[in-house]
């Protein structure tokens, strides 16, 4: 059985959340990513580690996020995670992760609807199958090898639209969640 893509909002305690959207303004991004291999569609990342130890030596209280991830999806364990960031011009691409399940969380606590800056899941066909918006404190969740888009930054948004990815597998095997 698959799992069906969703989101949750106020995902962290608020106080948790005020402190990694205020964190992740000091962070210094690096620009030249490219998430498909040989690929033109660059943009901002940062590495925070492979297993729960590296994502907790990173800081930034990213770990609080993988602890509460744990606690509501215990089946799942971390194979990577990593900050990804986007400005207007940066048009993201369709692509597909490995791993089993993906969450994406959005620490932003001030970004507005009409900046854009969500995500969409798509079945094989490219219909949209789930669309989460932007909104500050929201996880998603989505089967790693489903078509998925970053949605691009409004022109008139000079913000960075940032994200927190956490690629993971499932600790009972793939055939759970097909």
């Amino acid at each position: 059985m698959s799992i069906e893509p969703k989101y949750f909002d106020n995902f962290l305690d608020e106080h948790v959340a005020q402190l990694i959207d205020m964190q992740l303004r000091d962070v210094s991004w690096k620009f030249d990513y490219d998430s498909v291999k040989n690929g033109v569609n660059k943009h901002w990342h940062v590495f925070c580690g492979h297993n729960e130890e590296e994502v907790q030596d990173f800081g930034y209280n990213i770990s609080d996020i993988w602890n509460q991830i744990q606690r509501k999806f215990p089946e799942y364990k971390l194979e990577r995670a990593y900050l990804n960031a986007h400005t207007h011009g940066i048009e993201p691409h369709i692509h597909r992760d490995d791993g089993d399940v993906t969450f994406i969380y959005y620490p932003r606590m001030d970004w507005k609807p009409q900046w854009g800056g969500g995500t969409f899941v798509y079945d094989e066909d490219t219909n949209v199958i789930l669309h989460a918006g932007y909104k500050g404190n929201r996880i998603m969740n989505f089967e790693a090898n489903s078509p998925h888009q970053a949605q691009p930054v409004s022109r008139e948004c000079y913000q960075l639209r940032t994200c927190i990815v956490f690629k993971t597998t499932n600790i009972h095997g793939k055939g759970k969640n097909e």
